[in-house]
């Protein structure tokens, strides 16, 4: 079967809305339903495209990142706001430290599906996939 993109249209409205909800980006069913209606696709295509985004957006966080800025500048400028202070100021934003070092002063972290890496160069292992 011959595979055909969205329309422009479509997309904007579905990469604005995972943009906007980046820290969640998993629609509701509602969400979902109003999202197809809007895009004239179905809810199984809008559940698909957003599976297939949260990937392709993890997988290529740095690229990925140039696109938000983007939507959240064409949001600001929508809005009137400025894209540098999209967050209300009345919001307090915390800031998440890194867990304190152990004794030792080692740290284990696993990253890329199974490579094993330490912060002193020793313990490193890798595995082939």
């Amino acid at each position: 079967r011959k595979r055909r993109n969205f329309s422009k249209q479509a997309t904007e409205i579905l990469n604005e809305y995972f943009y906007s909800h980046l820290s969640n980006p998993y629609p509701s069913e509602e969400a979902k339903e109003e999202l197809a209606r809007k895009c004239g696709i179905t809810v199984s295509q809008v559940s698909n495209w957003f599976g297939n985004k949260r990937i392709r957006y993890k997988k290529n966080i740095g690229k990925a990142q140039e696109e938000a800025n983007l939507y959240a500048a064409k949001k600001a400028a929508a809005t009137g706001a400025s894209p540098y202070n999209l967050v209300p100021s009345s919001q307090n934003q915390q800031i998440i430290s890194p867990p304190p070092a152990p004794q030792d002063g080692m740290y284990n972290m696993s990253m890329n599906g199974g490579d094993s890496y330490s912060s002193m160069g020793a313990n490193v292992q890798s595995q082939v996939r």
